[in-house]
């Protein structure tokens, strides 16, 4: 059982960072979605866009490899919590970014659940 939830585990984490690697690679590269440019633009953010993009594939690369998947969880989880916002601030759904979030922490979980054991334990006292 324990081996069945780290291979969900992973594919929920592989799932999420292709997400963000094909999004990044997008804003990168220059073939984003016209509606992202747009939002990016309402935001005042589209001059940024390569370097949203670069911290997207970053994070993302990160996140898969074993050795600095905990910063990438870190860096994956800021990245989605500032989409959920700049969604929030034009009213827009962040339904997307917060599944994606969701599967992030549920991947981290599944994989591997004593990387969240601080939220388990009674701690001091």
């Amino acid at each position: 059982m324990k081996k069945t939830c780290q291979i969900v585990g992973w594919v929920i984490l592989v799932l999420v960072s292709g997400v963000m690697l094909l999004a990044g690679s997008g804003k990168v590269f220059g073939f984003a979605p016209e509606e992202v440019v747009k939002g990016l633009e309402e935001s005042r953010l589209s001059d940024q866009i390569m370097l949203i993009g670069i911290a997207e594939m970053v994070s993302a690369i990160l996140l898969l490899v074993p050795r600095t998947w905990s910063i990438g969880i870190l860096l994956t989880s800021a990245f989605w919590g500032g989409a959920i916002v700049s969604h929030m601030t034009k009213n827009d759904s962040y339904l997307v970014p917060a599944v994606l979030l969701a599967m992030t922490w549920a991947g981290t979980f599944l994989r591997s659940p004593e990387a969240l054991a601080s939220f388990r334990t009674k701690g001091i006292g």
